[in-house]
């Protein structure tokens, strides 16, 4: 009988094996890691827009509660009084604690959050990353507003997060009664 050597060329795997594992294996990892970041990022920008939509909610209510006042309340002084710092392009800004307009200037102040009460103002508590404005116009617009019976609110709530600039605004017309 003849002498045959069996040559073995299976004791490893070749390079193109390796590569087709290696690539299996990374895909199948960085799937789910970036299905999670994207979540998290979801879950991070639907938790700011709440809390936004809260805020411009509330500024609303403040402004629609500062002109009831000025009708009931004080009765001769005009129904937009003490508005006047919102007709400016730069806006006003309005606090529960203190229902008073503001005046922003260049911009208007970051709200702050307080841990005891939960509530967000301009006085106490840390700084947060939302920037409320509120803008008023007259309709039609051009109008002096001590002689103005309708304006149009638009409230803004602006926040800087890691994805960028984000923005929420709400915008009501309001009559003199």
């Amino acid at each position: 009988m003849k002498n045959l050597k069996i040559k073995h060329w299976d004791r490893g795997f070749s390079l193109l094996e390796t590569t087709v594992a290696v690539a299996i294996l990374v895909t199948a990892v960085l799937g789910p890691l970036s299905l999670a970041s994207l979540s998290i990022k979801s879950s991070s920008q639907a938790k700011n827009n709440l809390i936004a939509a809260n805020l411009a909610q509330e500024g609303m209510e403040l402004m629609r509660n500062f002109r009831a006042n000025n009708v009931f309340v004080f009765g001769n002084s005009g129904w937009t009084a003490e508005m006047d710092s919102c007709f400016f392009a730069a806006g006003c800004q309005i606090d529960a604690a203190t229902p008073a307009t503001v005046a922003c200037g260049a911009s208007c102040s970051n709200l702050n959050f307080d841990q005891n009460s939960g509530l967000y103002s301009y006085d106490a508590g840390a700084p947060t990353i939302f920037i409320r404005t509120i803008n008023i116009e007259t309709v039609p617009l051009g109008l002096p507003p001590s002689t103005a019976n309708e304006i149009k609110i638009i409230v803004s709530v602006s926040w800087q997060e890691r994805f960028g600039l984000q923005e929420f605004a709400l915008e009501e017309h309001l009559l003199n009664w």
